[in-house]
């Protein structure tokens, strides 16, 4: 066991931190080779095995205070060495942690990949009309449910967005020329799905999604801005899980708007026949009418033609894909849209 998760925790290094996130790739690799954290992590449940869930609740014991030095390195006022500071933290806390991994899991909805989503939600509109009605799959918070109310900064390819608000995106367009409107098509209905719903109402729980963002990626202080907007008018965010709630969601949407789904690294967390129940559920959702699903996800996890060339970006983060599958009278059409980082920095547009 232990070996197979230093194997995991190596892995998470190399495909996701580097130079991103020096901070969690020198501590995934502290963790990767020392045998008593990964004896914690085994005695965790077998859903707590992922780094991101020993990250976070770290990270939430952190953001909790307290005088250990390694909140000084989250904070950005030192810089020690994190990797044995990181070990120190956890044995010293076995107990507290175990519990927590056994009752939290990593469900926040980065709201940076609004800027990814953004350009993909014109196209729909574009083909097919507006206003659309946004179904989030997988919302957690429902952060990205509103991003039509942030500003999405593309750099020279331009903004989508109001210069006054308050919650600000930047993404850097890597390749091609993304759909960059002034302003993101109008959201008629917007209805989220997902397992564990987050109430925001509960201070603690605002606490639990700050703690599943990377420290030292600077996404802290918008994450803090968007729970803020979210907080104050929350969207309607329906219980259930994936396939067996989104047909009768997208069915309920109000006749006039073109269903637009959007998943970002929700899929990954369904096992293969679930994403095929999913898709299924899609199709058969509302006949007669067009229904669009965009996704960003993994490579491999959905079927998008391209999507298995996914590339890397310069600090050796692995792309995901950006998809977009249009069910017309039961069947769907898939395409490339385009890569993105993962918690949407960059975007590569290929359609």
């Amino acid at each position: 066991m232990a070996r197979d998760l230093s194997v995991i925790w190596t892995y998470f290094a190399d495909s996701s931190c580097g130079t991103y996130s020096p901070l969690y790739d020198r501590i995934a690799r502290a963790v990767a080779a020392d045998d008593d954290i990964l004896d914690l992590v085994a005695e965790a449940p077998a859903h707590a095995h992922l780094p991101t869930d020993l990250m976070a609740c770290v990270h939430y014991m952190v953001l909790g205070g307290g005088d250990h030095p390694l909140i000084d390195v989250y904070a950005g006022r030192s810089d020690a060495d994190p990797g044995p500071l990181f070990i120190d933290f956890c044995l010293g806390r076995r107990r507290e942690l175990l519990a927590l991994l056994a009752t939290h899991h990593t469900n926040t909805n980065e709201v940076g990949r609004s800027a990814v989503l953004a350009p993909a939600i014109t196209t729909v509109a574009r083909r097919h009309g507006e206003p659309v009605g946004l179904v989030d799959v997988g919302c957690s918070a429902g952060l990205n449910m509103f991003c039509d109310r942030y500003l999405l900064d593309y750099g020279p390819a331009g903004t989508t967005g109001d210069a006054d608000a308050a919650v600000r995106i930047s993404c850097t367009i890597t390749g091609g020329s993304p759909p960059v409107a002034p302003r993101l098509p109008a959201i008629a209905a917007r209805v989220g799905i997902d397992l564990d719903p987050v109430d925001l109402s509960v201070d603690d729980n605002v606490r639990w999604q700050l703690a599943c963002v990377w420290p030292d990626t600077g996404r802290l202080s918008r994450t803090r801005l968007a729970l803020d907007e979210v907080r104050k008018s929350p969207p309607r965010i329906v219980l259930g899980d994936a396939a067996d709630a989104v047909a009768e969601v997208v069915a309920g949407l109000p006749p006039e708007v073109v269903p637009v789904v959007t998943t970002t690294w929700a899929m990954a967390y369904l096992l293969p026949e679930r994403r095929q129940a999913f898709r299924r559920a899609l199709a058969d959702a509302a006949p007669g009418r067009t229904v669009a699903w965009i996704s960003a996800e993994g490579s491999g996890v959905i079927d998008i033609p391209g999507g298995a060339e996914a590339p890397s970006d310069e600090r050796g983060i692995h792309a995901s894909v950006l998809g977009l599958v249009t069910m017309q009278g039961g069947t769907g059409v898939a395409e490339l849209l385009g890569y993105c980082h993962p918690h949407g920095g960059w975007l590569d547009w290929r359609a």
